[in-house]
């Protein structure tokens, strides 16, 4: 079914606001593959999740696979983009949902920012801890100068002795830990740029950080015990590791 005709037979269901974004979606459907969730909303000043919803709506599993369909449509035959978009169907949600809201532009700016600094600090406490240590260890094979801690006061004593040429790198995925909040002040009094990397809804460490990155994971107990689904910061973790390697190796080879 392509996109014309779920939208024809959704039309009942649909808003001001679905109808908004298909007009968007139409008019700009030669280049969608171009477009992220967040380029989308800010550009029809909207909520991110409303795309996401019109989507699932149209019976798309997320925003990828809708954008994966309209390039088939355009391209038909293209093999290669047909698995995608099939593929993209048995992938567990929250990295669809992860992909849905990655915006590359960000991305590809936080690595430029990580290239630049002379150190990149991460800072995680519990299960994003782990994350840090992996995140570091992507950089640290190129000899890059990298800080991560499991304690929260070996994360000030890094920050207190950095300065405006380091970048901290806060993982947390609710963005509410009041320790990491003062540590991105104090990183901020410094001069230090901070990006936050969290679940993709507002929280404060976003609200006090330079640039936002997103992955999609609610929280999630059984019996008490935090088991909230990390793969979709797995994914992020790994997508700007590799858009940082391309990017020394790209200086490598200059």
């Amino acid at each position: 079914m392509t996109f014309d005709e779920r939208i024809y037979q959704y039309e009942f269901q649909m808003n001001d606001t679905d109808d908004e974004i298909v007009s968007y979606i139409q008019k700009n459907r030669a280049n969608i593959m171009d477009f992220s969730i967040q380029k989308i909303a800010a550009d029809l000043y909207i909520a991110p999740n409303s795309v996401m919803r019109l989507a699932k709506k149209l019976g798309y599993s997320g925003f990828s696979e809708l954008k994966f369909s309209l390039q088939n449509e355009e391209k038909p035959g293209n093999e290669k983009q047909t698995l995608s978009s099939q593929l993209l169907g048995q992938l567990p949600m929250n990295i669809v949902k992860t992909l849905d809201t990655l915006d590359e532009n960000i991305l590809k700016k936080t690595v430029q920012k990580m290239y630049n600094a002379r150190c990149c600090i991460f800072a995680g406490v519990g299960d994003s801890s782990y994350f840090c240590e992996i995140f570091g260890k992507n950089l640290r094979c190129l000899d890059v100068s990298v800080q991560y801690f499991t304690q929260i006061h070996d994360m000030f004593y890094a920050v207190r002795h950095g300065n405006a040429h380091d970048l901290l790198i806060v993982i947390s995925a609710r963005g509410i830990n009041p320790r990491l909040l003062e540590l991105s002040k104090e990183a901020h009094r410094l001069g230090m740029q901070v990006v936050s990397i969290t679940h993709c809804y507002p929280n404060p460490l976003q609200q006090s950080s330079d640039i936002n990155l997103y992955f999609w994971g609610e929280d999630r107990e059984i019996q008490g015990y935090n088991v909230t689904d990390r793969s979709g910061l797995m994914v992020l973790i790994r997508l700007l590791s590799e858009e940082f390697w391309n990017r020394y190796m790209g200086r490598e080879k200059e």
